[in-house]
């Protein structure tokens, strides 16, 4: 009984007298979430944007394609497998500047160009290819097989 009061007191000491368990304040970490959420919703807006710049691309060049304007069909899928004109790879370059690849994994796989966050590297040069056929078409059936074959491409990456 004298060893069991002894133990009881010396823990009850221990408690008493150490300091608490040291641990990040629930403030910070709560803030810490909120900050990993924000930047997680970044990556996925920019995700979503650049669905809705190959969308708007892709919509041009069709419309082009059917007013018989391969010429400017060509530039829209040209466009579309780069992602964008000068002025978005400008803004892609500063994001790389900045650390930021969307696809690092993919771009040290070599899937992606650097920055790229849709178009592979294969998607890219399939569009390229269609884009080059349709505007060295000679007739209508090759217009009609350069769409195909650009279209195909810009489907699987297109909104969702």
């Amino acid at each position: 009984m004298k060893l069991a009061s002894l133990t009881l007191g010396a823990v009850a000491a221990t408690l008493f007298f150490s300091s608490p368990p040291q641990e990040t304040p629930p403030a910070m970490v709560s803030c810490y979430e909120s900050l990993a959420d924000t930047i997680l919703a970044v990556k996925q807006t920019e995700e979503h944007f650049v669905r809705s710049l190959l969308d708007g691309h892709y919509h041009a060049a069709k419309a082009y394609v059917q007013r018989g304007e391969s010429a400017r069909a060509a530039a829209e899928m040209a466009l579309f497998a780069n992602e964008g004109d000068n002025a978005i790879g400008g803004v892609r370059k500063r994001l790389l500047e900045g650390g930021h690849h969307h696809n690092a994994a993919g771009e040290a796989k070599g899937i992606y160009e650097p920055g790229f966050v849709v178009v592979t590297r294969q998607a890219k040069q399939e569009a390229l290819a269609a884009a080059t056929a349709m505007r060295s078409a000679a007739d209508d059936e090759q217009r009609k097989a350069a769409w195909e074959d650009f279209s195909a491409v810009a489907h699987g990456l297109m909104p969702k």
